[in-house]
């Protein structure tokens, strides 16, 4: 019995355990290196909801990714706006207001701002 577990059954056991630590090693490795990520896109953005001085939509462009959210200044007044994924005519994508032009500060909603931005309140 002690020739047969000198001789076989040691190198056995040791190439097993070699070969099972290779392989737990191997494979943490492989968990660890993140997903590429994808290639940012710059994108133009319609405000639907809002116009500039000419009557026009204004646009904003952004590598974000649609769904994002993002919070933008006219003058004093902030106005949050979810990124969509949805072609418009133009050959931009849409970007739909989230709430009304507001200052930050209060809680009260502004239909316009001083900037003659419409908000939602003016569109028919």
């Amino acid at each position: 019995m002690s020739a047969l577990f000198d001789n076989f059954l040691t190198p056995v056991a040791a190439g097993l355990a070699v070969t099972l630590l290779s392989a737990v090693i191997g494979r943490l490795c492989r968990r660890r290196r993140p997903a590429p990520a994808p290639p940012r896109v710059l994108r133009r953005f319609s405000l639907l909801g809002t116009t500039g001085a000419d009557g026009a939509l204004l646009h904003h462009e952004t590598t974000r990714t649609p769904g994002s959210v993002v919070t933008l200044r006219f003058g004093d007044l902030s106005q949050r706006f979810e990124l969509t994924d949805a072609p418009l005519g133009d050959g931009t994508y849409a970007a739909e207001p989230l709430d009304y032009l507001w200052d930050g500060q209060s809680a009260e909603c502004e239909a316009a701002s001083p900037l003659g931005i419409a908000g939602d309140a003016d569109q028919v």
